[in-house]
């Protein structure tokens, strides 16, 4: 497995459970916030083997007008063609509001700037169709501490799942017996949906032996802090 972050605390040893690469929000690059220029936020997510997904964060309407769009609806994923160009596929509405995928409506070429996005859709893609300005992130990390275990003078893993808006987050954990037993931090590394992380413990110390309990918070690189997540952990 590999280390998924560095640590504050020598102690410990943090890693993820699960396949795929993290993917960073570099600044030229589409992941992330945006508000297109309707006014609507998007937020734009990387796909497993390369590409981008495109999420809605506010509620619309279908060009029909006749029904809303619910908020984190799929609206579009755009597949890497090569040269900046994607496959783009929609998530569509039909007229009684019934969802479904089609694929290859459009080729498009995405440029993407600090602070700027652009997808062009003509032939030659000098038409810019839409555009979008970075947006300030103000989404909290959401994070689930998991039921966990050790063992005395063994590994004690500190299970958790954690998602953000952003992509990358950095979490405390403390384990408490009443009071404080023991207090770790993490460094800023991915938090990728659907992946389990463990912040592991070497040589777990006689003390600690029996029930427990430990809790998580989360936070992004914009300071945004999520709620406190805790669960037991049984040391034997």
């Amino acid at each position: 497995m590999n280390p998924r972050r560095l640590l504050c605390a020598a102690a410990g040893l943090l890693i993820v459970l699960g396949a795929g690469a993290a993917v960073a929000r570099a600044a030229g690059s589409p992941i992330g916030l945006w508000k297109a220029e309707t006014n609507r936020m998007y937020l734009w997510k990387a796909l497993p083997g390369g590409g981008f997904v495109e999420y809605s964060l506010t509620k619309h309407k279908t060009s029909t007008g006749r029904c809303v769009i619910n908020v984190n609806t799929n609206v579009y994923r755009y597949h890497p063609l090569g040269n900046g160009t994607y496959r783009e596929d929609e998530f569509e509405w039909d007229n009684n509001c019934v969802p479904s995928w089609v694929p290859g409506v459009a080729t498009i070429k995405i440029v993407a700037t600090p602070t700027r996005m652009t997808l062009s859709c003509d032939k030659k893609y000098t038409k810019v169709c839409f555009s979008y300005t970075r947006a300030a992130d103000t989404v909290a990390p959401v994070v689930q501490a998991l039921v966990s275990t050790g063992t005395v003078g063994g590994t004690t893993s500190l299970h958790y799942t954690v998602k953000d808006s952003s992509g990358k987050t950095w979490e405390e954990l403390a384990v408490y017996r009443g009071s404080l037993v023991g207090r770790y931090k993490t460094t800023l590394g991915p938090a990728l949906n659907g992946h389990v992380y463990a912040y592991k413990l070497l040589g777990t110390p006689a003390s600690m032996k029996g029930k427990l309990t430990f809790c998580v918070t989360s936070h992004d690189a914009a300071g945004n802090v999520s709620k406190k997540s805790c669960a037991t952990l049984t040391i034997r």
